[in-house]
């Protein structure tokens, strides 16, 4: 998406999370999903969580996929593997569109899912500094760890940078 060399672009699979320093990028695909992108201006190290539900409520699977267990398994990483200080991470959320167009916020689990991770990000002190959520369309994200700009394109949309 932002280089061309592709030994560059580190993808994030759907419930999964990476953590890259420059000058890789991460990138991933999102529809109801959110995109948690952690990033650490002073290290030029950032981390994509593609979470899937809200809350992981003693489900199977990897922590990765829930708000409530990833984020906090995210921040865990950079701070304890990478050495970045919590300090200087700022996060930066997208995705969460409404998929599919049934009346009841029950089953807009987009919706569920901005709402939770707005809660864990404030619960853990990690300041949201830019927000592309909701919509009808799935997004495409990518992180530039070099400078830290994300690259979110909306499906019929431009692409911005925040």
């Amino acid at each position: 998406m932002i280089h061309n060399n592709s030994d560059n672009i580190i993808t994030v699979g759907v419930g999964d999370l990476k953590i890259a320093n420059f000058p890789k990028t991460l990138q991933t695909s999102l529809g109801s999903c959110v995109g948690v992108v952690l990033y650490d201006n002073t290290k030029k190290t950032g981390g994509i969580l593609h979470l899937m539900l809200p809350k992981c409520k003693n489900r199977n699977g990897r922590l990765s996929k829930y708000a409530d267990t990833g984020i906090p398994l995210l921040i865990d990483l950079m701070v304890n593997k990478e050495r970045v200080n919590r300090n200087f991470l700022t996060a930066k959320i997208f995705g969460g569109a409404k998929m599919f167009s049934v009346n009841s916020d029950m089953f807009d689990i987009g919706k569920s899912n901005i709402i939770e991770t707005k809660i864990i990000l404030e619960k853990m002190n990690i300041r949201i500094v830019a927000e592309r959520t909701g919509g009808a369309n799935g997004h495409q994200i990518s992180l530039d760890t070099t400078t830290g700009i994300v690259q979110s394109r909306i499906f019929g949309h431009p692409t911005l940078k925040y």
